[in-house]
């Protein structure tokens, strides 16, 4: 009778955890009721973690439309944004709903990446994972530990000639469909401050990486050969039509 209690109450904490991957588009928030959002005035460096990305794992803190080149952090970005590190080219980021999330690596030197992360259930029909996702390319994307491949899957019209296409990605997580387990993207980017001076040789000028619009899909990431030869075949009539009618 004790050991099955004790075994009862070592499982219980993690019946009580496990609860879908929550908040993929970085529209949910906790701030106390009556808060106004969007938050007036100037940016915000540092807002409570529970308010503003509820749900995620991210480190020392996330700000609102704040503007930081280095230093680990990441911020809330609305359509209001601006990029003003670099006030001759203030550029405005892709956002998808209400915001997305902008993200500063660390700092010229350091050796460790930026974590966003999330333990929660993949769902159980769940082939692959969407996001839009804009910056230099250089981020990860793990499921489970494993590391996943990514793949471009569409650019899609923003709307808004200062924001251009919205460039979507997917990689694979069917092996861990039905499981609660940890998504975790980590994001690189050192480099140097166009705004502090001339670039150091080698490195890449700083950027930033914008994630939003995160969403779990019954496909594939990416088709199956039976799937390419069906639209092979597809393709090849739509052809021989063609060729009978000229």
């Amino acid at each position: 009778m004790k050991a099955s209690f004790l075994l009862l109450a070592y499982s219980l904490p993690g019946l009580l955890v496990a609860a879908p991957i929550q908040n993929v588009g970085f529209d949910d928030l906790g701030f106390p009721e009556g808060f106004p959002i969007p938050i007036p005035g100037d940016p915000l460096r540092s807002v409570t973690e529970e308010w503003m990305v509820p749900g995620w794992d991210v480190p020392n803190g996330v700000g609102y439309n704040y503007t930081q080149i280095f230093g680990e952090y990441s911020s809330l970005l609305d359509t209001s944004y601006r990029n003003t590190t670099q006030p001759a080219n203030p550029v405005k980021v892709p956002v998808v709903g209400q915001f997305s999330l902008g993200i500063w690596p660390a700092a010229l030197g350091g050796d460790l990446p930026f974590v966003l992360k999330q333990t929660g259930d993949i769902p159980a029909e769940a082939q692959s994972l969407r996001f839009l996702y804009a910056g230099p390319g250089d981020f990860k994307v793990y499921v489970g530990g494993a590391e996943r491949l990514v793949h471009f899957t569409e650019s899609l019209p923003s709307g808004d000639p200062e924001v251009g296409s919205l460039d979507y990605y997917v990689v694979d997580v069917g092996l861990f469909a039905g499981q609660t387990t940890e998504l975790r993207f980590e994001f690189r980017s050192f480099g140097n401050p166009p705004i502090d001076g001339p670039p150091i040789p080698g490195l890449p000028d700083a950027k930033f990486h914008v994630l939003d619009d995160l969403s779990f899909s019954p496909l594939p990431a990416v088709p199956e050969p039976q799937t390419w030869a069906l639209l092979g075949l597809g393709a090849a009539a739509v052809f021989c039509i063609g060729q009978r009618k000229i």
